[in-house]
């Protein structure tokens, strides 16, 4: 588009016209981003989260797609908000610092209004001085190689110090990759025998047998066969899921049981018209209809 022709007047007009509608647009957004993250609809397209959904099907890099969906979640918690998006008094990088800084609701709620219409660096200093807290050091990761990532994070001191323990009792020089691949594979070792009971094999029980626990054999088999969330394939907060649930009959047995994640499980319990889309899901929603067992926590 040439906009050479354009009269100084007419260009400037038309740019703070322009300015108003993307931030209308913004918080339509914002909105239909609440309403896909209520219904898990990015499950049906086999993402494991709304910030998947947004980064590899809507095309925003990670940083955006972390903005956006923070605003949404702020939004959603505090409707004022939207007017004050829409005329600029408060930006998604504000809301996002916002977020980092304050976890109370009505705290948050008084410090938007003391950040509106602050540049970014006066926001970060504003919440200094409110919080007296320090910015949280971000990890970064950065390909420098086919076969290589440079990853920064900050430890503590008490990490630190578990961390040199580890290297004495090895009793030999290992560079950070080794160490932290050693410790990986023998954590993976000890979670995977507390998650899946790692008992000797028997014979599978009959449905009839099988009640509402989920029997250590029949869990061991069914991560051994799906090892993943069998509808999006991510390994992140896996939930032992029954395909006919529960409560309305399903039995507790390998051929009706999966691996989904929670977000997964969730879509697929309103599906199965379990829950409704208007209310918000949370895992005391999950406890009455038992249509889930939670995998023990990392």
């Amino acid at each position: 588009m040439k906009l050479n022709h354009v009269a100084n007047k007419i260009l400037l007009s038309d740019t703070k016209k322009l300015v108003g509608v993307e931030r209308s647009a913004t918080t339509r957004l914002l909105h239909h981003l609440i309403e896909i993250e209520r219904r898990k609809l990015y499950c049906d397209l086999k993402y494991s989260s709304l910030f998947a959904y947004c980064v590899h099907e809507l095309g925003y890099d990670g940083a955006s797609a972390q903005r956006r969906i923070v605003a949404a979640r702020a939004l959603a918690e505090m409707p004022e908000i939207e007017q004050k998006i829409e005329d600029g008094k408060l930006n998604l990088t504000n809301i996002s610092l916002v977020n980092q800084f304050i976890d109370d609701p009505v705290q948050k709620r008084e410090v938007f209004k003391e950040v509106e219409n602050l540049t970014k660096k006066e926001c970060e200093q504003k919440l200094f001085e409110i919080t007296g807290k320090e910015e949280k050091p971000k990890d970064k990761q950065k390909r420098i190689s086919k076969d290589k990532i440079q990853v920064a994070f900050v430890l503590s001191d008490e990490t630190m110090a578990v961390v040199d323990q580890l290297k004495n009792l090895l009793g030999k020089d290992m560079e950070m990759d080794q160490l932290v691949q050693f410790m990986a594979k023998e954590a993976i070792k000890s979670v995977e025998k507390t998650k899946f009971k790692q008992t000797k094999p028997r014979t599978s029980l009959s449905p009839a047998k099988v009640g509402r626990a989920i029997p250590a054999s029949v869990k061991r088999e069914v991560y051994a066969r799906d090892k993943k969330c069998t509808n999006c394939g991510t390994t992140h907060n896996l939930n032992y899921d029954h395909i006919i649930p529960y409560s309305m009959g399903g039995p507790s047995t390998i051929e009706n049981l999966r691996l989904l994640c929670s977000q997964c499980n969730q879509r697929a319990r309103i599906r199965a018209g379990l829950n409704s889309p208007e209310g918000a899901l949370s895992h005391s929603d999950l406890k009455p209809f038992l249509a889930v067992e939670y995998l023990e926590p990392y």
